[in-house]
């Protein structure tokens, strides 16, 4: 097991950036964040990944174009569905942000971790939160193995068929989305967070007045990926709040 995630990280690493000449500075610049967020106290070095404009002597590195190509790896592991909900992401216009499956806020030793991330979808990232799932220690230093997360469902760990159960049935006017858990985690995964996505899904796509509204702001969104959106963040959050309350 320890060889297999040792070679999906080499893997990743080959193709750290979309431009192949930047690959070796950039696996450079990641090795000195990972160092950094796992040197006491322990540093959320996810901002400084955003922040990064260096420009050693073949071209400039964003952390957005690192991002990006850690984006794409993920997508094709992921089999282009969001790790949460299973939504399609591949060929979609909708924002498809970076997960951090152990919170930054309380492991932020993981904030960049290759395990720790995921692809989601904004509703499933923005209804997490700062959700800590499970009961790993706030203070390990190595990243916990798939033996460990015995309470809570993790999408880089686990096969999604083998906890989870859905469907999702859609026309162009409405449309309905189940999910039923297996196992313990998928059940903690359902009552933790895919019965919302379920019921706000329903209620957004069955309402023809709120429905194009939002998909509007995740076109919005989509485009603007990377930009800090500040108001348009504490926008959607107030949205996903007035709608679960509606949902009570």
């Amino acid at each position: 097991m320890l060889a297999e995630m040792r070679r999906e990280v080499e893997l990743y690493l080959a193709a750290a950036h979309g431009t192949k000449k930047h690959v070796p500075h950039t696996r450079v610049l990641l090795g000195r964040l990972w160092s950094r967020s796992r040197t006491h106290p322990y540093a959320d070095v996810w901002p400084a990944l955003d922040a990064i404009c260096e420009v050693p002597p073949r071209g400039t590195i964003h952390g957005a174009a690192i991002k990006s190509a850690f984006r794409r790896r993920l997508l094709e592991l992921q089999g282009g569905q969001r790790c949460y909900c299973r939504r399609w992401l591949v060929g979609t216009a909708y924002a498809k942000p970076i997960e951090h499956v152990l919170p930054r806020r309380h492991y932020p030793q993981f904030s960049i971790d290759f395990w720790n991330l995921a692809v989601a979808c904004t509703d499933c990232n923005s209804l997490k939160t700062d959700d800590v799932w499970g009961t790993i220690s706030f203070t390990r230093r190595r990243y916990p193995r798939a033996k460990d997360f015995t309470e809570a469902f993790h999408p880089r760990f686990y096969r999604y068929d083998d906890h989870v159960r859905y469907a999702r049935l859609e026309t162009n006017l409405s449309s309905v989305v189940m999910f039923t858990g297996v196992t313990a985690q998928g059940m903690h995964l359902c009552r933790s967070l895919l019965h919302r996505i379920a019921a706000k899904e329903t209620l957004v796509k069955n309402n023809p007045d709120l429905a194009p509204a939002i998909e509007q702001i995740r076109n919005f969104e989509s485009k603007a990926e990377g930009l800090r959106l500040t108001r348009l963040d504490a926008f959607g959050a107030a949205l996903d709040q007035s709608i679960l309350r509606l949902l009570e």
